[in-house]
């Protein structure tokens, strides 16, 4: 089987110390919402969130990760960056930078297709809303390069 031309996920594997200040915010409060907090799943992302001033977010992210029945968001504690993870953060940045078709993609990878296609405006919204807050990710294409 031939492996060339196939994606290299950033921060696949990475230390989640090492991504990037946006990157961290956004998967420190996807994480926060999937672990067992006493404020509720959207409590505990809004807590991570307005350490950065992006409590608003929280009510976007929530219709966002509860839609996506393939995302396996790893403990907080958990000191790596999982697959799911990894094609959360790039939807989320392709989505920022208008490029819907492969946020869409990247969605596929986390719900099925009609899910998918269905959970695109929370995606687009809760992407908007981490932009409006000054939180802009680097390019999605520029980030999933493919290998040599």
């Amino acid at each position: 089987m031939a492996t060339r031309g196939l994606p290299q996920w950033p921060h696949l594997g990475h230390d989640t110390d090492a991504l990037p200040e946006v990157e961290r915010l956004i998967l420190d409060a996807a994480r926060a919402w999937a672990d067992d907090g006493p404020a509720g799943p959207m409590g505990e992302a809004a807590i991570v969130l307005a350490a950065a001033g992006a409590e608003g977010a929280a009510l976007l992210l929530d219709p966002l990760l509860r839609s996506l029945s393939t995302l396996n968001l790893a403990s907080p504690l958990c000191p790596h960056v999982t697959e799911t993870e990894c094609a959360l953060l790039l939807a989320i940045a392709a989505a920022q930078q208008g490029s819907r078709s492969l946020a869409l993609g990247l969605l596929h990878r986390l719900a099925p297709p009609l899910a998918a296609y269905r959970v695109m405006p929370s995606l687009i919204a809760a992407a908007t809303a981490l932009r409006r807050g000054g939180h802009v990710m680097a390019p999605a294409l520029d980030r999933l390069r493919t290998r040599p």
